[in-house]
């Protein structure tokens, strides 16, 4: 729901914080990392270059976003592409409450779907 998040809100941090925020030992060691809303493609720029990290790490990505894929496509901006790039798992679509029923365990919504490796999807 966009009003729970004010898109002003938050704390600026630099890339290598969040990756150690993210990195931190907190018992098992992780083998990947979820990144989900407010809207992960409302800061294309800083998300490539987390995903980057990231990935320079040896991290699996989902990626969850109220965008399609197509819709992102559309936006035709190198930084879009190269986040898509560096996503193994793609959960795409808004959220829509009545369609929430019979989901499954990683989509909110039915309308939502699960791209693997999207990156092989997107046109050069």
């Amino acid at each position: 729901m966009p009003e729970t998040h004010d898109p002003r809100g938050g704390v600026a941090l630099a890339i290598s914080e969040v990756v150690e925020l993210l990195l931190e030992e907190q018992g098992a060691p992780r083998d990947g990392i979820t990144v989900l809303g407010g809207e992960p493609f409302l800061q294309p720029e800083g998300l490539a270059a987390l995903l980057g990290a990231l990935k320079e790490r040896g991290l699996h990505v989902t990626l969850y976003t109220g965008y399609t894929l197509e819709a992102l496509r559309a936006r035709a901006e190198s930084v879009v592409d190269e986040a898509l790039a560096l996503t193994d798992i793609l959960i795409d679509g808004p959220f829509v409450a009545q369609l929430s029923r019979g989901a499954g365990e990683w989509r909110g919504s039915t309308n939502q779907r699960i791209i693997f490796q999207p990156a092989s999807l997107v046109t050069p």
